[in-house]
């Protein structure tokens, strides 16, 4: 297996690959991306995840980008890496221009970047079986939260203070004192056998993996709120759980020094990780 990069359509080892210091998403961040899961082979929420990087282009008044043949140089890119448990990043910027602040006039070619991995899930595997601690940070991110660019400051150093802190996440509050999402995954509470996220908006990714959780709360008949909650709200909660691409369904266990309903994962979060295991089960022998 080998950890490839596809630059503008050219594959290469990913440590060979080189773009300019001119290119608008290394100045000024001007570039969206996505992270897909590969099961055996197979993209996992191709659909959504595609969907959602098309969004982002469009809100940020990208030119129309070449969706089809950037799905073709993914899939080959798969296959050329002979990896089947893995990762798939997608970066795409504006392109390589002199540095001015206004976008290039005329527009100039996109950089498209594609990077394969393999991941290895048995790490996080066994914190399923435990819990994860988190701690709590001001969300300092600018406000379109809601498009997925590479402007993760604010992501990165609160997740520096949770690494310090030895704990694997982060929940981010905004300035009203309201719990947001966490540093890179998607945050739900439990409540009352309800659970509980922040509404989708401007404050929140809107993740692929909650939504196709919380497919999956409806379809098991349990309740779903989106409510804008303040912290003591989710620390009083009977569980909390964390979504996102790689971490797929763990619960959180301690925030801040504060046990979270028993200290162990929950009913709700186990039923959830076997609901959300059976989905990709199925769709692998599809």
């Amino acid at each position: 297996m080998a950890v490839l990069a596809c630059l503008n359509g050219e594959t290469m080892p990913a440590d060979q690959a080189r773009v300019s210091i001119w290119d608008r998403g290394f100045l000024f961040g001007d570039a969206v991306y996505e992270v897909f899961r590969v099961y055996r082979g197979r993209l996992w929420l191709e659909d959504e995840h595609l969907g959602r990087l098309k969004r982002s282009l469009a809100e940020l008044d990208f030119p129309a980008h070449a969706l089809e043949r950037l799905m073709d140089r993914v899939r080959r890119l798969i296959v050329a890496s002979e990896i089947g448990d893995g990762t798939v990043y997608i970066q795409i910027t504006r392109g390589v221009a002199p540095r001015t602040h206004a976008f290039p006039d005329p527009p100039v070619p996109p950089t498209e970047l594609i990077v394969v991995k393999p991941y290895d899930d048995e790490p996080t595997a066994r914190l399923r079986e435990t819990g994860v601690r988190a701690i709590t940070h001001p969300d300092l991110r600018w406000r379109r939260r809601d498009i997925k660019t590479v402007n993760l400051l604010g992501n990165v150093l609160a997740m520096e203070q949770a690494k310090r802190a030895g704990a694997y996440e982060a929940i981010l509050v905004d300035q009203d004192g309201f719990v947001t999402e966490a540093t890179h995954t998607s945050l739900l509470w439990v409540a009352g056998g309800r659970v509980h996220g922040t509404p989708e908006g401007w404050e929140i990714l809107p993740g692929t993996t909650r939504n196709r959780t919380l497919r999956l709360v409806e379809s098991l008949g349990i309740p779903f709120e989106a409510v804008h909650s303040p912290l003591a709200d989710v620390l009083a909660a009977d569980e909390v759980i964390l979504v996102g691409t790689t971490s797929e369904v763990i619960s959180i266990t301690t925030i801040d020094d504060r046990v979270i309903g028993s200290g162990r994962p929950g009913p709700m979060s186990r039923r959830l990780w076997d609901g959300y295991r059976a989905l990709v089960e199925r769709f692998l022998a599809g």
